[in-house]
């Protein structure tokens, strides 16, 4: 089976890579990257942000501040919003910007079907959306105006790669999952499993488990495979890595030495960074949630003067393993 599906395939328009530092304007002045003509100053552009759970983990933390420190920087008329995780709270905070008639809206979905009908409302209103981090269900898809973050897929390909070569193709795994319909969680599950099954046919994968994105989930997840399987695992892939340090935490405490079991995770953290250092963890790769922030923001601000974006812009998610670790600053999330 060939790898097929990657995040440029939910999409109709190709992928365009953009590095996003932050830049500090005047609020009347039209910034370096917006690629044209302001329609009037940023102070009066009003963008909506309603984000995933920024209360539960460390990066979703680290994108909203940023987001917070960005909108600030431009001098927007911007409201960063925090549904907690809730659709049904989303939706509704949706609804209300509908209801402002605001210039754009960003939007990290809290699930993949249920905010459709808002988004929708929102196109037909004349509100573009843009998706951030998580694309939304198929079927909504084309009241996006854009989406921005990483390549879900290729950052699944890239974990499966390097527990694949960590093993030398062969060995037990077991994988522990985000939250289960989840648009990430299906990207870094099917991707990962496809490319083991044509690069690593002889890597058998044990047990897959989901520990909905929680750290001390992946913990007991991890501990329950410890002692269902024991010492047959030879490896572990969490969908990203504050699980992944959970399943430290289990294998940690089950008495296990640095590197003995394999752990690879995406999106890395500081902690991560450590464990990559000292031998717990195999590899991930880098995700910063201050880009990822910051380029949903300026998609936003460029859809709401009117300026042509892709259809989908990613941020790059480069390998970091032991050999190239010391290339990389410590992850402040």
């Amino acid at each position: 089976m060939n790898i097929k599906k990657t995040m440029a395939g939910f999409f109709l328009a190709g992928a365009m890579c953009s590095t996003v530092l932050p830049l500090s304007v005047q609020a009347d002045e039209a910034p370096e990257w917006l690629g044209g003509e302001l329609k009037k100053p940023l102070s009066e552009t009003r963008i909506g942000i309603t984000l995933l759970y920024p209360g539960s983990n460390a990066y979703q933390a680290k994108y909203a501040e940023a987001a917070e420190q960005y909108t600030k920087e431009l001098g927007l008329d911007a409201t960063v919003m925090d549904p907690q995780g809730d659709p049904a709270t989303q939706f509704n905070q949706l609804q209300d910007m509908v209801s402002k008639n605001l210039d754009a809206i960003v939007l990290w979905p809290t699930s993949q079907n249920a905010l459709i009908p808002a988004v929708r409302q929102a196109s037909r209103a004349g509100i573009p959306v843009i998706t951030s981090n998580s694309p939304i269900g198929e079927a909504g898809r084309r009241y996006i105006q854009s989406h921005t973050g990483p390549d879900d897929c290729a950052q699944a390909q890239q974990a499966a790669e390097i527990l694949g070569d960590a093993l030398n193709g062969e060995g037990n795994i077991v994988v522990v999952e985000g939250t289960p319909g989840y648009t990430v969680s299906i990207l870094r599950k099917n991707c990962f499993m496809d490319t083991m099954e044509d690069a690593y046919p002889n890597i058998k994968i044990l047990a897959s488990q989901t520990a909905e994105w929680n750290r001390e989930k992946a913990q007991t997840v991890m501990e329950t495979y410890l002692t269902k399987f024991g010492d047959e695992i030879d490896g572990v892939y969490a969908f990203d890595d504050g699980m992944g340090l959970g399943v430290i935490s289990a294998l940690q405490g089950a008495g296990k030495k640095p590197g003995e079991v394999k752990v690879v995770t995406c999106n890395l953290f500081g902690e991560g960074w450590d464990a990559i250092k000292n031998g717990w963890e195999t590899g991930s790769n880098k995700q910063s949630p201050i880009d990822d922030a910051i380029l949903a923001i300026q998609t936003a601000v460029k859809v709401a003067n009117g300026i042509e974006v892709p259809a989908i812009d990613t941020i790059e998610t480069p390998k970091i393993t032991a050999d190239n670790v010391d290339q990389f600053e410590r992850p402040t999330w």
